[in-house]
């Protein structure tokens, strides 16, 4: 650890322990949550409505002439991705990256309204192209798009997506998006239309990760495609160079269907662990973006001259995922229980002990906002209340779960815990991910927080890439073999995908289901189950929202995910740069086409 980063985190565990005991949580968010806004690219009753962000991201100052073209833009990312396939791997910093190259059907913009991307419309039931009560749903595709080879695209690229997608066999990790269609039929070289078995409130973005090409190869033999390592799109920017470690090179698509577009020639992906670097880095020119700089670092870019933050609301919840399985089993299933946090008691002490308010104010200084489950952006925004900070009645919860500390050290042991042997030491590992220096804090702060209560987190970070490995990897999160996960993610416009993948119990990565789903915690909620299936076929948005609700409190109280914050959606920019637009529901790249350089 440097030097600089050792001393904030001290400074702050010392100003914190003078406030533990007069800290309460906070009844409003400690920034701005989205307002409501429809959606108008399709009714309310097929497509969710948006969020537009209250914090428009500020105007980028004016400078020297624009060019209009040429250029090359450096983005600083913290470390390598492992694939360029967005179909095998969860990775946002991978899905950040192909943006740029690949392309969806449809995509929502800043104000959270789909607009055609591939596709030469969005589908809603005022055009006639979502029929049968939402069951049938037809998508007319732009006829002037090339894939960067040169080659045009069509009808037989979508349904080679699906084949691919949709396939258990193929390395998808997105496969269950697509269990409730029933049919996939060309009718044209330009028309694709989807029948489900029911109405599907995700149908709009089943896509989302991009259309591959045709040509790409087998699509149950994705994982040994040579695109995964040099991608052909339809994007703006082309696959150029990877260079493993050090940078990953896009160049102007001279096939792009927009006429003038991209304007610059280049962007380059620059790999730099070390953040301090980056900011140099970026305050000296040598960089022009930077991704996700700590909210720490607010002072020194509103200090400087032709550096500046860009915000907007996230969708990204940072978590303590809890396993509820025993982890080292051989048995990713879940049974039989975790030693430790199958209890549920041991679980609710663990909140009881976080004091999230003061993480939110005191480390975060206010740049995120305090959350009590995974309903907290946009239309489906849910008020549910959480614990308070309480570490005595955390303590006494322990005590009575079992878990006493006799010897005096500090650590609890199990004297008569539910699934632990006596002696056992409440000692639990926990997982996250370098390159962001407000998470790395948060995590140690967490360790001397839940130490406070008589219990031992031995806290480890890894690259993005180990940590959001595949089953084919034997990734620990898709094997079971792990105690506390820790890491931000979050659904987008439409929440349903998100939830039933992280939640419904038959997302447990396990053999017999090919180790597809995301419900790494291995919860297992019977009434859960029944109201993810009612919400994702419910086509009334305010009683959609309802079952969310009810949903987020079930989850809220079974203590298998602890929400910690919501994050803030920003970069820091060069201030030569215009024409981007930070989102609230799209990455870094979405825009990368309107991106421009001044002279």
């Amino acid at each position: 650890m440097s030097k600089i980063r050792m001393s904030y985190v001290l400074s702050f565990v010392i100003a914190l322990s003078l406030v533990l005991s007069a800290c309460a949580p906070a009844s409003q968010p400690a920034t701005s949550a989205p307002a409501v806004a429809g959606a108008t690219a399709a009714p309310a009753a097929t497509v969710a409505p948006a969020a537009a962000a209250t914090e428009a991201p500020a105007a980028v100052p004016s400078a020297a002439p624009v060019a209009a073209t040429g250029g090359r833009v450096v983005v600083l990312i913290s470390e390598d991705m492992e694939i360029f396939n967005t179909y095998l791997s969860t990775a946002t910093l991978v899905s950040m990256i192909a943006a740029a190259v690949i392309e969806p059907l449809v995509v929502p913009d800043v104000a959270g309204e789909y607009q055609p991307v591939l596709a030469e419309r969005v589908p809603t039931e005022a055009n006639g192209d979502v029929t049968d009560s939402g069951k049938t749903v037809t998508w007319h595709l732009r006829k002037d798009v090339k894939w960067s080879d040169g080659s045009p695209f069509t009808a037989a690229d979508v349904l080679f997506t699906y084949a691919a997608a949709s396939n258990k066999d193929s390395g998808s990790v997105n496969s269950s998006a697509y269990s409730s269609v029933k049919s996939v039929e060309a009718t044209d070289d330009y028309t694709v239309v989807i029948k489900y078995v029911e109405f599907y409130s995700s149908f709009l973005d089943q896509f989302q990760w991009g259309i591959l090409p045709a040509s790409a190869g087998k699509a149950e033999e994705m994982l040994k495609w040579d695109y995964n390592r040099k991608p052909v799109g339809t994007g703006p920017f082309i696959f150029k160079e990877w260079v493993s470690g050090d940078h990953i090179s896009l160049a102007k698509n001279p096939n792009y269907r927009e006429a003038g577009k991209p304007y610059l020639d280049e962007v380059v992906f620059q790999i730099v662990p070390s953040q301090e670097v980056r900011v140099q880095m970026m305050l000296a020119g040598d960089a022009q973006v930077m991704m996700w700089p700590s909210a720490s670092l607010r002072e020194t870019w509103e200090k400087s001259d032709n550096v500046t933050l860009q915000l907007a609301p996230g969708i990204y919840m940072l978590r303590m995922f809890l396993n509820l399985s025993k982890p080292g089993d051989g048995d990713p299933g879940p049974t039989p229980p975790h030693p430790i946090l199958g209890d549920e008691r041991v679980r609710k002490a663990l909140d009881l002990g976080i004091n999230t308010d003061s993480i939110v104010t005191d480390l975060a200084q206010g740049r995120v906002n305090r959350i009590t489950s995974p309903f907290a952006v946009g239309w489906y925004d849910c008020a549910i209340p959480g614990n308070k900070y309480d570490p005595e009645a955390a303590k006494a919860m322990l005590e009575e779960a079992g878990w006493k500390d006799t010897d005096g050290d500090g650590i609890r042991e199990a004297h008569g815990a539910k699934y632990a042997k006596d002696g056992t030491l409440l000692s639990l590992s926990m997982t996250g991910y370098t390159g962001d220096t407000l998470l790395e804090q948060t995590g140690l702060v967490l360790v001397d927080m839940l130490k406070e209560i008589g219990v031992e987190i031995k806290l480890t970070n890894v690259e993005m890439s180990v940590l959001f490995g595949s089953w084919a990897d034997k990734a620990p999160r898709k094997t079971g073999d792990y105690d506390i996960l820790f890491y931000d993610t979050g659904a987008g416009i439409n929440p349903q995908q998100h939830i039933a993948n992280y939640f419904q119990s038959a997302n447990i990565p396990t053999n017999e289901n090919g180790g597809v789903g995301a419900n790494y915690t291995r919860w297992a909620d019977p009434k859960a189950d029944a109201l993810i299936n009612e919400a994702g076929t419910t086509v009334d948005m305010t009683k959609r929202k309802a079952l969310y609700c009810e949903l987020g409190q079930i989850i809220h109280d079974s203590y298998q995910q602890l929400f910690i914050f919501q994050l803030s959606e920003g970069h820091a920019y060069s201030k030569l740069m215009t024409g981007y637009q930070v989102s609230t529901w799209g990455n870094m790249t979405w825009d990368v086409a309107n991106w421009k350089l001044t002279k």
